[in-house]
């Protein structure tokens, strides 16, 4: 037991989060973006992606968990499954941290073998006009994990990961492929048979009718009649299998395609009307459809996969009827993975108030040992991704500008420690200083910031444009 602990424990006093969720991790690029995320505790971070060349936003909520519990995360495909974003966030334990990965959604949340092209066959770039070069894979399940683990103390195994619609089946593909990483996922109103003849049509037509991306049938996996394609990797019906094996657990939601509410009639009319009303059913249903036969596959074999069916198209109403159930079979489903804790008894109870009654010494030591501003939350790291500016840890400072980062005045310090103190006492360390998801059938491309031209990853800048959840 430390002393910090029996301290706590004799005293009765919690110990300080892992990471205060009232506070922004600006040194890590992240702000609080309105008055609406500083309430909800949902800071804007832009993190560096290597293998993308430029910066992403992502939009974390950290949980209020005292410092030594598991950090489990759920990470999102774009914003939070509801149309004013960070306020879905309300459905979800604040035990758990949250994740929203805004820009993935427009290219399938997916690695691309080649850069996606605009309807007249022009490749997409970013804003500084540097060709857009989709890796939301490798970003997702390698690249941010680190981010979140240096700056947010989340863990890197025991996660859940959500997907909605043109994301609810890469959202069961990404867990398959980091089975480690993600131990649950959540796909809502996704597709699960691609690598067929229904999926090389459907899947290019939903790129271009609702992202303008013109190339979806050989930019993405490939072409599928070509060596070294990878639709078949990126077909959940092919891969659900494993998740026996992984230990996971799968849940899935879907409407049946019916308009079942004057709501969701009037949203899809006000969306595009007889056209929409008719797209948007037509959607859902064949989400049903690939739902029913994923459900066939995962009886037969006897797969850990949940499945909830409701009526409704392919709509924000049909997804809030069932956003709350989802969000509890999410939370359900993580405890299955959380790490043992350890129980304090009454006996460490009085051992510890013995050790503090006992020791003098130590606590006067411990009075005398300079502590640093910020006492809730670790020391922020120095950098963004890889620059070497320095800056403020002020829960008021805002994300650096892109030219400049205000330096730190204590970055570096190391502090005096009073000559009472013992030899023996253990001085405390340094304590390591949601764009809102848009509705679902906008068809605005996904928002990409471009890197610097300098060999260090560029600061963050403006995105160019918006993300869309859904088709």
């Amino acid at each position: 037991m430390t002393i910090a602990t029996a301290i706590g424990l004799a005293t009765g006093i919690s110990p300080a989060f892992a990471v205060d969720p009232t506070v922004a991790r600006t040194s890590a690029g992240c702000s609080f973006a309105s008055t609406s995320d500083r309430t909800n505790n949902v800071q804007t971070c832009k993190v560096w992606s290597e293998s993308m060349q430029t910066y992403v936003t992502v939009k974390v909520r950290p949980s209020d968990q005292p410092t030594g519990e598991q950090e489990q995360a759920v990470y999102f495909l774009g914003g939070i499954n509801d149309p004013s974003g960070s306020a879905g966030s309300s459905l979800y334990s604040t035990q758990y941290n949250l994740v929203m990965i805004n820009g993935s959604t427009s290219t399938w949340s997916s690695n691309w073998q080649s850069p996606p092209l605009d309807s007249d066959g022009s490749p997409l770039t970013t804003s500084s006009g540097d060709t857009y070069d989709p890796q939301w894979e490798t970003f997702i399940g390698e690249e941010l994990p680190d981010y979140l683990n240096e700056n947010f103390a989340i863990d890197q195994t025991g996660n859940a990961i959500v997907g909605l619609s043109i994301s609810g089946g890469q959202a069961v593909n990404l867990a398959l492929k980091y089975p480690d990483l993600f131990k649950v996922a959540l796909s809502t109103s996704g597709y699960y048979q691609t690598n067929n003849p229904i999926g090389w049509i459907l899947i290019p037509f939903i790129l271009s009718s609702r992202q303008g991306i013109s190339n979806g049938l050989d930019g993405m996996w490939g072409n599928p009649f070509s060596a070294g394609n990878t639709w078949a990797s990126n077909d959940v019906f092919d891969r659900i299998w494993q998740t026996k094996a992984n230990g996971q657990t799968i849940i899935v939601s879907t409407g049946n395609g019916l308009i079942a509410s004057q709501a969701e009639w009037d949203e899809l009319m006000a969306l595009g009307g007889i056209s929409e009303a008719v797209m948007g059913s037509v959607l859902e249903f064949v989400s049903f459809v690939s739902a029913v036969i994923l459900n066939a596959q995962a009886a037969i074999l006897g797969l850990p996969v949940d499945f909830i069916y409701t009526n409704g198209a392919h709509t924000w109403q049909r997804w809030g009827r069932t956003n709350e159930e989802e969000a509890q079979k999410v939370q359900d489903a993580l405890k299955k993975y959380q790490l043992p804790t350890t129980t304090t008894t009454s006996a460490d109870s009085a051992s510890a108030a013995s050790l503090v009654a006992n020791e003098p010494t130590i606590l006067s030591s411990l009075t005398e040992v300079p502590t640093t501003d910020d006492t809730t939350a670790p020391d922020e790291p120095d950098t963004i991704a890889a620059t070497t500016a320095e800056s403020p840890t002020s829960e008021e400072a805002l994300a650096p500008e892109p030219d400049a980062l205000p330096e730190s005045g204590t970055a570096g310090e190391t502090p005096e420690v009073d000559a009472s103190a013992t030899p023996d006492s253990p001085v405390a360390p340094d304590m390591p200083a949601t764009q809102d998801a848009p509705e679902p059938n906008a068809g605005s491309l996904a928002t990409v910031v471009d890197p610097d031209a300098n060999p260090a990853p560029p600061e963050p800048v403006d995105e160019a444009a918006s993300d869309s959840d859904a088709p």
